[in-house]
């Protein structure tokens, strides 16, 4: 049961990842580090929020397949780590060998 959770925690946030990505490649020639308007990469699907990021710290995050960005308050502790913090987000990372993190690798944008 706790890995069927993990599983949809990591779909969820894969989703939303994939959503940023479209925003990423719809709004590239606007302006090279412009701030990008993303939603909020969490593990839930209720989820809407929005934040802003500077492209280049998109980019970065997005160079780690296990790396997501997220709304301060919304990591889930049982299956990521917080490995960042800034004002408007927090990076956060899938722990290799677990559901979550399987998923964060198998659906690698990039």
């Amino acid at each position: 049961m706790q890995e069927e959770r993990e599983r949809r925690i990591g779909l969820n946030e894969a989703f939303f990842r994939s959503v940023n990505e479209q925003i990423d490649a719809l709004t590239r020639d606007v302006a090279v580090d412009a701030d990008l308007e993303i939603v909020c990469e969490c593990g839930s699907a209720d989820c809407f929020a929005r934040l802003s990021v500077l492209r280049s710290d998109y980019e970065r995050v997005r160079d780690d397949e296990t790396l997501f960005i997220a709304v301060p308050g919304h990591e889930i502790p049982a299956v990521e780590d917080v490995v960042e913090r800034a004002e408007t987000h927090v990076v956060l990372r899938k722990r290799p060998g677990t559901p979550a993190g399987d998923v964060a690798v198998a659906t690698a944008p990039r």
